[in-house]
């Protein structure tokens, strides 16, 4: 008897999804979501399989996390190392395909990987930020390479530390798993079940560049210094594409990218929205504005 196909996840398919859309309706963004496409198709389905949080989740105190406190801030992440090298056989040809100019150094690190040369333990290490040292591969692609692989991880893991604070008050601009900082955020219609109407505008929600959390902050602020003087808030928009902008603050010099998707009948992968708002990320950068944090194209 065949064995029945695997079900697409929706995760996937709404990265597959708003990808085919995108390079429908911008073309000139085809060899950037074409490059960096793969990597997030393969990274979802990575997630998908990851383990997520195993045994018994962190104690959170109420009162400390309505303080600020996130879930994750007296330990860190569980290690993932010893998933690294099956996540690597899956992801480094699709980023040595996707990204030419890098497969040099990524044949590089696979060697040094396959050899023991480079640890799993030293990678994951690498994927969290601290420095790491591989002959003939650049700080910056073994910086890049190591974030891609650990994400799925991290964010499997995110998944489920965030059911355990759901519902908890939290007033901060970082993240309440994590404390990472947001490198987009996303409006949405939300319905309040209690008295059956609309969240009048939609509900903001930062989105974390480390482990993809979301939590919901308020709409009207700088989520850098806390500025909610409208004067000094600038938004800068695309009036073709009038659901996506840069939210800017001329006190601190930050921003942040936002899709609304209040009016969307469907709304895209927050990941590709990001891909496809690279133009107004370049504008904020030449008016002199910062971004909170960074995606792995930004500068580009």
């Amino acid at each position: 008897m065949p064995t029945p196909a695997l079900e697409t996840p929706a995760a996937l398919r709404a990265i597959e999804t708003s990808l085919s859309r995108a390079m429908t309706e911008m073309p000139a963004l085809v060899l950037l979501l074409g490059a960096f496409g793969p990597l997030l198709v393969e990274r979802a389905w990575l997630r998908e399989a990851a383990p997520g949080w195993i045994g018994p989740g962190p104690v959170v105190d109420a009162d400390r996390f309505a303080q600020g406190v996130f879930v994750l801030a007296d330990s860190g992440f569980q290690d993932m190392s010893g998933h690294l090298p099956g996540a690597a056989a899956r992801l480094l040809p699709v980023m040595a395909r996707s990204f030419p100019a890098l497969e040099p150094e990524i044949t590089v690190l696979a060697a040094a990987l396959d050899s023991g040369a480079l640890s799993p333990e030293a990678l994951a290490a690498a994927g969290f930020g601290e420095p790491v040292s591989v002959p003939g591969v650049s700080a910056q692609t073994l910086n890049f390479v190591a974030s891609e692989l650990t994400r799925p991880f991290v964010e499997r893991q995110a998944q489920d530390l965030a059911a355990l604070v759901k519902g908890l008050p939290w007033q901060q601009a970082s993240c309440p798993v994590c404390g990472g900082a947001p490198n987009m955020s996303v409006m949405r219609r939300i319905r309040d079940e209690s008295e059956f109407i609309q969240a009048h505008g939609g509900r903001r929600f930062l989105r974390c560049s480390s482990c993809s959390t979301e939590w919901t902050h308020k709409r009207v602020s700088c989520p850098g210094c806390g500025c909610e003087e409208p004067e000094d808030l600038l938004v800068l928009r695309d009036p073709a594409r009038p659901y996506e902008r840069a939210d800017a603050c001329k006190r601190c010099k930050s921003f942040l990218l936002c899709l609304d998707c209040g009016e969307l009948a469907e709304a895209p992968d927050p990941d590709v929205a990001a891909l496809t708002m690279i133009a107004l990320e370049a504008q904020a950068r030449r008016e002199g504005f910062t971004p909170l944090a960074e995606h792995p194209w930004s500068g580009l």
